[in-house]
């Protein structure tokens, strides 16, 4: 019969803790609990609210920064094509002025050949 009332306590003890709500008030929680004044939560909501709008605006700033980012990197690719074809143009205007320069030195050494047959003609013919 002991062992009856026994079995029954245990069972009612187990039954009545197993049957508590365990909540942050609760001895047997680890957390700690605050409390806190509707004037500091209504605070807490405003500076959150001030947070995620300023969050917004930062990540509209981003995309704006991003979007001039992607718009000045085409630019400086337009750019280097440009520089690139000015280098070429150079580079083939400065191969045209060399063998432009060397058809007149030709052409000056083939006169002032000329000039000198002509002048030993002369000294032959005196």
């Amino acid at each position: 019969m002991m062992k009856h009332y026994a079995a029954a306590f245990c069972l009612f003890f187990l039954l009545f803790f197993w049957a508590l709500p365990v909540d942050a008030a609760s001895p047997f929680s680890s957390e700690k609990t605050y409390r806190i004044t509707e004037t500091e939560l209504s605070r807490l909501e405003s500076d959150l609210d001030r947070a995620l709008l300023e969050n917004e605006k930062q990540k509209e700033q981003s995309e704006r920064l991003r979007i001039q980012l992607k718009n000045l990197e085409s630019q400086s690719e337009e750019r280097k094509k440009a520089l690139e074809t000015v280098r070429k143009s150079f580079e083939e205007y400065a191969r045209e002025e060399q063998k432009k320069r060397e058809s007149l030195r030709r052409e000056r050494n083939g006169a002032l050949g000329l000039v000198g047959l002509m002048v030993v003609a002369l000294a032959a013919r005196a």
